[in-house]
């Protein structure tokens, strides 16, 4: 479904996508930001349940679960926890949402501990997840999700802010990270390191990533490539944000070639979320890489708060329509998310969970300027890639060819 006058439209004109076989129908892809959930909204924002399923109808609805599991009575001692009760991933499916990337920086708030509460109640409602495991095998092995005429997979890693033991081994659960390297130096984007050497990503963990996504084209019509990202520059990523830099508005040059090699390896789309801000778009090789899509669910604590800016509660859901293994077009809707929840913030205690910050954050249609604005920064910030962006009224087209 359209919304009039708030939709960029990517239409891909190719010689492939004509002469591919028509399917009986077509499949859409729905694609989000993040979704920084910290309970059922099912109880604690019932309301808002209709207006975000209308922003995702498709039959593959996929985003990012920042943070993790938490059963009753557990509580992160230390940094920032990002903790959801079991039933929120009941919200999620009851949104639509039927693939679910686990690979981030958060995921390891409750340590293995909600590394496993994460992987079990997934399973236990058979929602398709990947980026995270009982081992490294296990995190970096694509999952897949079977439709009656079509099997997309998805591969998920994340890069930068990862705790010290939260990366999967051989013998220990975690996160499928892909480190990256300054010159011989790791940077984790947790403090600034000197200018001169380039970021590239760890040779081993690069390997292991684009070995999954060529054994997920073998088994699948579809690869979705997932990552999680907050390496941006030499900079710590609270520098970068903290100082409004202008870094943080764009991919880091390592990170555009990567992506590049992910989808020479099979990627079919490539994904982004963490800084958390929309970024451009490319069509590479008629592959679209969204570099980041920002937030979709942000109930961020207002503690934090330099994330907390204008930008950051603004983004767009992206609607990928295919016939059969041929992308026929993407529509983009642009979306605005409270910042102001329900009830009181506690804004001392980055810990708290209350009624503000579980009615904060949550999505819903941009219309009129709000919408016309978040278009025009989008085509912005997608020119340096090579697309451009049409825009009529409060409608934008790129046209590509592959």
């Amino acid at each position: 479904m359209r919304a009039a006058g708030t939709a960029i439209i990517i239409v891909a004109l190719s010689s492939a996508a004509h002469s591919a076989a028509p399917q009986a129908s077509p499949v859409m892809i729905v694609l989000t930001g993040q979704s920084m959930l910290r309970s059922d909204l099912r109880t604690t924002a019932p309301a808002a349940i209709p207006g975000i399923q209308s922003l995702l109808e498709g039959e593959v609805k996929f985003t990012n679960l920042e943070g993790t599991i938490a059963e009753a009575g557990q509580t992160a001692q230390e940094g920032r926890g990002f903790l959801a009760p079991p039933a929120a991933l009941d919200a999620l499916q009851t949104l639509g949402f039927n693939l679910l990337a686990l690979a981030d920086n958060h995921a390891f708030d409750l340590k293995g501990v909600g590394i496993a509460n994460t992987l079990r109640e997934a399973d236990r409602r058979r929602i398709v997840h990947a980026g995270t495991g009982d081992n490294l095998a296990a995190a970096t092995s694509p999952a897949y999700l079977h439709l009656s005429n079509l099997t997309v997979a998805l591969v998920a890693s994340a890069s930068g802010l990862i705790a010290p033991g939260a990366r999967a081994e051989a013998g220990q659960p975690g996160v499928n990270e892909l480190r990256v390297m300054a010159g011989s130096q790791a940077n984790e984007a947790d403090a600034d390191l000197p200018n001169g050497s380039d970021n590239t990503p760890n040779a081993d963990d690069a390997r292991r990533i684009l070995q999954s996504i060529r054994e997920a084209k073998q088994h699948a019509d579809l690869v979705i490539v997932y990552q999680h990202n907050h390496v941006f520059g030499s900079r710590a990523f609270s520098t970068l944000f903290s100082e409004g830099m202008t870094e943080r508005l764009a991919p880091n040059k390592w990170l555009t070639n990567w992506t590049h090699e992910e989808i020479r390896a099979g990627a079919d789309i490539v994904i982004m979320h963490g800084a958390p801000l929309l970024h451009g778009i490319e069509i590479f090789r008629g592959r679209p890489i969204f570099y980041d899509l920002g937030n979709f669910i942000y109930n961020v604590p207002p503690t934090i708060t330099y994330i907390d800016e204008p930008i950051a509660w603004e983004s767009v859901v992206a609607k990928l329509t295919f016939h059969g293994k041929a992308l026929q077009s993407i529509t983009l809707y642009p979306i605005v998310l409270n910042p102001i929840g329900e009830g009181q913030p506690d804004v001392h205690n980055p810990y708290a969970n209350n009624q503000f910050l579980d009615t904060r954050g949550l999505p819903s249609r941009a219309t009129g300027a709000k919408a016309r604005y978040i278009l025009e920064r989008l085509a912005s910030l997608s020119k340096p890639f090579g697309a451009s962006v049409e825009l009529h009224g409060d409608v934008g087209v790129i046209r590509v060819s592959r």
